[in-house]
C-alpha cells in the first residue's frame, strides 16, 4: 500500500445512486473523509498494487447568491438538498415598485419617438433648404440646435428604459449552473438590504461534482504520476462504493510536497 499526503484535488462525476441520497455527502458542513483508491503500476515488480489516499471530500464551485438591490423577499422556490437545473428560479422579490418604474421609462420612449423623428425629419429639410439657398446660416443652424436636444432627450429616456429593466431583472435570483442547493438563509416576507453588503439568500455548489483534497509526498507523486501516464483509472471509495475520479492536474505544493488539481 501507499499512503499518499500533498494537498490532492479531484474533481469526479458522482455514480446516479449517490444523486438519491444527499445526506451521504453531508457530515460537518459538507464535508467529510474519503478513501482514494489509485491502481499503481510498479515496473520493477511488474505487478499492480492499490495505493490508498485519506481525504476530504468538499463540494465543487461552492457558491454564495444574493442579489443587488434592496427589497422584499417574495417567494422562496427551492429547499435545502434539492438539485436544480441552470437558470432555475430560487428567490423572488416584490417587484411592483420596479415594475411601475419600468412601465413609466417604456412611456418615456414612446412619447418621445414620434418627437425624434420630427426633429430628424426637420433637420434634413433644413439641409436641402440650405443647400438651395433658400434657408440662412442662422436657420440651419437652429434646426440642428433643435434635433441635437431632442436627439439627447431620447437617447436619456432609452438609458432610463434600459436601467429599468436591469433592476427588474435584479427582483429574480436564479442558478448559474446545474446546482445543488446547500443552505437557504432567505424567508418569505423577510427585507433584505443591499445599501452596504448583499446579503446571501441561497448557497449552491456544483451539482453532481465533488471535490477531494488529500496530501501527497514526492516519491508518492512519482508513484501517482505513473499511473497517470500509464492511463490506468483513478477511483474514489464513498461509503463503499467507487466512482471514477477526473484528474486536473499536478504542481507543485509547499515543503516539497505536491498538489494533483
Amino acid at each position: 500500500m501507499y499512503w499518499l499526503a500533498a494537498p490532492l484535488i479531484l474533481l469526479q462525476r458522482l455514480h446516479p445512486r449517490h444523486r438519491e441520497k444527499p445526506h451521504e455527502f453531508q457530515s460537518s458542513k459538507y464535508a467529510q473523509v474519503l478513501c482514494l483508491a489509485a491502481f499503481v503500476l510498479l515496473f520493477a515488480a511488474q505487478t499492480v498494487q492499490a495505493a490508498e489516499l485519506p481525504a476530504t471530500l468538499m463540494w465543487a464551485d461552492r457558491t454564495a447568491l444574493s442579489l443587488p438591490i434592496s427589497g422584499q423577499i417574495q417567494d422562496v422556490y427551492v429547499r435545502a438538498g434539492q438539485t436544480v437545473p441552470s437558470g432555475s428560479l430560487l428567490v423572488s422579490l416584490d417587484a411592483r415598485r420596479l415594475d411601475a418604474r419600468l412601465a413609466e421609462a417604456r412611456a418615456g420612449v414612446k412619447a418621445l419617438e414620434r418627437k425624434h423623428a420630427e426633429a430628424q425629419r426637420e433637420a434634413k429639410r433644413a439641409d436641402e433648404l440650405y443647400a438651395r439657398t433658400v434657408l440662412s446660416n442662422v436657420e440651419l443652424e437652429k434646426a440642428h440646435i433643435e434635433q441635437q436636444k431632442i436627439e439627447g432627450e431620447y437617447q436619456q429616456a432609452l438609458a432610463r428604459l434600459k436601467l429599468a429593466e436591469v433592476e427588474r431583472g435584479y427582483t429574480q435570483l436564479k442558478a448559474p449552473y446545474n446546482a445543488r442547493v446547500l443552505q437557504v438563509m432567505a424567508r418569505t416576507g423577510e427585507s433584505i438590504s443591499a445599501s452596504m453588503q448583499a446579503p446571501t439568500l441561497v448557497e449552491v455548489a456544483r451539482a453532481n461534482t465533488v471535490g477531494a483534497v488529500a496530501i501527497l509526498k514526492p516519491n508518492e507523486a512519482r508513484t501517482l504520476n505513473q499511473v497517470l501516464k500509464s492511463g490506468m483509472p483513478l477511483t474514489i471509495d464513498v461509503e463503499g462504493q467507487r466512482v471514477v475520479a477526473t484528474v486536473v492536474g499536478l504542481e507543485s505544493w509547499r515543503d516539497g510536497d505536491y498538489r494533483l488539481v
